[in-house]
């Protein structure tokens, strides 16, 4: 049999390496100590937390409203293996806070961070992270438990996984060539600043501009070098190098717009028009229909949404005249009561049945917020209009 040439070689390496990047992959090394993976709400039942104002299950794992900054701690089962290099493998969606860090129990029993902080990107979609545990700050208690700190905005927190394993090279790099093919989800907060999708840790970007100085810093050499026709040759071998490099960006990019164009497509132009949406705004415009036709005129009402923006304008635009009163907008007439209550997708607030007041869910186990009353009409389970008794008016 004839020996493989160089180019055929190379060519069943990159088939080798793209096999193992798409179909699912298992290490050897994962054996060494049992993940543990969440997979429904009951999985999360034992987790507690400081800073959380709202939670509860999502589907396949769990969902948490924190402030300013806020920690949650697994149960007791989840630690750091004595003497085993371990990772945390974490797959989680952030809607608002800015970076997060996993925290580790010291010998003195305080939590202190084991991770650098991570700033994860904010379009929408679950990510998958790989965390070493191995550093920190101090020595620290190799058995003690774990637990995550989010900060630099109040918002919402999705865990759909959490586990704690060896590294496996086939599995990480099967993370990361999903994380690469991401869509990168319409959202009104990034439409003018779309980020490329994020592999190894860096943005797509940051190695297509760390390839290209390592392609002007040698060429730049080999030019000072050269003499007469080779100075050409550099220039134009750079020169095709960079051209090459642009296209591949250009490719992706123009694949990611080709996901934003056709999400937009299906929500918006396709559907009938009594089902057209606006992505980034998911069913917001339906359930601003109920409002007008449950809501009069001529009332005043309270508005609650989590995020409030971009909703909280949007609302006060279509219900004028109606008085809005909320955490952001008061134009409503001081003096005069405010029965109606429009909560759209805020999963901390209930109705409770037994003194038929809107309660705000949290650590305490919830304030009331309204005097009795009943909800009028549901627009989902995170989204009704509620209004007040009579008596209380």
């Amino acid at each position: 049999m004839k020996e493989l040439s160089l180019k055929n070689r190379s060519a069943l390496a990159v088939i080798a390496g793209v096999f193992l990047l798409v179909f699912p992959v298992t290490d050897a090394a994962a054996g060494e100590f049992a993940p543990r993976t969440f997979e429904t709400g009951r999985d999360f039942a034992a987790w507690r937390g400081e800073g959380i104002e709202a939670g509860g299950p999502a589907p396949g794992g769990m969902r948490v409203l924190g402030g300013e900054r806020f920690r949650i701690y697994p149960p007791a089962g989840p630690a750091i293996p004595a003497g085993e290099e371990a990772y945390l493998r974490v797959r989680l969606r952030i809607q608002s806070p800015r970076f997060f860090l996993v925290l580790g129990e010291n010998r003195e029993g305080l939590m202190t961070p084991v991770s650098d902080p991570v700033q994860p990107p904010l379009d929408a979609n679950f990510h998958t992270f790989w965390i070493p545990l191995a550093g920190g700050t101090g020595p620290r208690k190799e058995t003690g438990g774990l637990g995550m700190a989010f900060g630099g905005r109040p918002g919402w927190v999705e865990i759909d996984s959490f586990e704690i394993r060896p590294f496996a090279a086939g599995l990480y790099l099967r993370d990361q060539w999903q994380e690469f093919l991401l869509p990168r989800r319409l959202n009104l907060g990034s439409i003018n600043s779309l980020n490329g999708p994020g592999i190894f840790g860096k943005s797509f970007v940051s190695w297509l501009n760390i390839l290209a100085i390592a392609v002007l810093l040698p060429a730049a050499f080999f030019y000072l070098r050269a003499r007469g026709q080779g100075k050409t040759r550099v220039v134009l071998r750079a020169a095709l190098s960079l051209l090459a490099i642009w296209v591949v960006y250009d490719v992706r990019e123009s694949f990611s717009q080709y996901q934003t164009v056709k999400e937009i497509h299906d929500s918006y132009i396709q559907p009938p028009a009594g089902e057209k949406t606006f992505p980034a705004l998911g069913n917001f415009y339906g359930f601003v229909d109920l409002c007008r036709e449950v809501i009069p005129e001529t009332a005043q009402y309270n508005f609650s949404s989590l995020p409030m923006w971009p909703f909280d304008c949007r609302i006060q635009y279509f219900l004028y005249p109606r008085g809005i009163k909320s955490s952001t907008w008061n134009r409503y007439l001081p003096g005069n009561k405010i029965p109606y209550h429009a909560v759209y997708q805020n999963p901390g607030i209930r109705h409770d049945r037994e003194t038929g007041r809107l309660i705000s869910q949290g650590e305490d186990g919830g304030s009331f917020i309204s005097p009795p009353g009943r909800i009028l009409s549901r627009f989902d389970a995170d989204s009704f209009i509620f209004l007040e008794d009579e008596v209380n008016r």
